[in-house]
């Protein structure tokens, strides 16, 4: 009997152990189906060919607001040399809509219309933390995941590598 709960307490810790080390998968963006913010559907494979910058937020989450002024001046300065920002909400339509014009977000922010929790799993937050925020290469493979409040200059410095 001891034997039979020592196998299963096993197994339930190697599950954890693959939801903790699961690579992220490259498709995972690409594969997903986004709306804008007037309800049109956007195709994630727009981003190929540009290094971009995915940040996952929502309008309750503090260090998410906090952060867009930043994302909103960084894609400013880097746009016109091909590097996006797209913001992907967790929220709904009208409460992301009313959030972005009072914030005068310029770049644009997705709706995802499947779960955005399992895709961010997939980037690489097992945790599913707030803000989360994939720098994603001229492909769309991940290059470096930053969990909870972005910090610039290491956003900065994975954007070098990334040219």
């Amino acid at each position: 009997m001891q034997s039979g709960i020592l196998r299963q307490r096993l197994a339930a810790c190697a599950g954890a152990l693959w939801l903790v080390f699961a690579p992220a998968r490259a498709d995972g963006l690409a594969a997903q189906r986004f709306i804008d913010l007037a309800g049109r559907p956007v195709a994630p494979q727009a981003l190929r060919g540009h290094v971009s910058i995915v940040n996952f937020w929502a309008t309750w989450c503090a260090p998410c607001r906090q952060e867009m002024p930043m994302l909103n001046a960084l894609r400013a300065k880097l746009h016109p040399g091909g590097t996006e920002v797209v913001g992907i909400a967790l929220d709904d339509r009208a409460a992301v809509t009313g959030f972005v014009s009072a914030l005068k977000i310029g770049y644009p922010v997705w709706l995802d219309r499947e779960d955005t929790l399992a895709l961010m799993r997939e980037l690489g937050n097992a945790r599913g933390v707030l803000p989360f925020t994939v720098l994603l290469d001229r492909q769309g493979r991940p290059l470096a995941r930053f969990a909870g409040t972005l910090d610039e200059s290491a956003l900065r410095a994975a954007l070098r590598d990334a040219r």
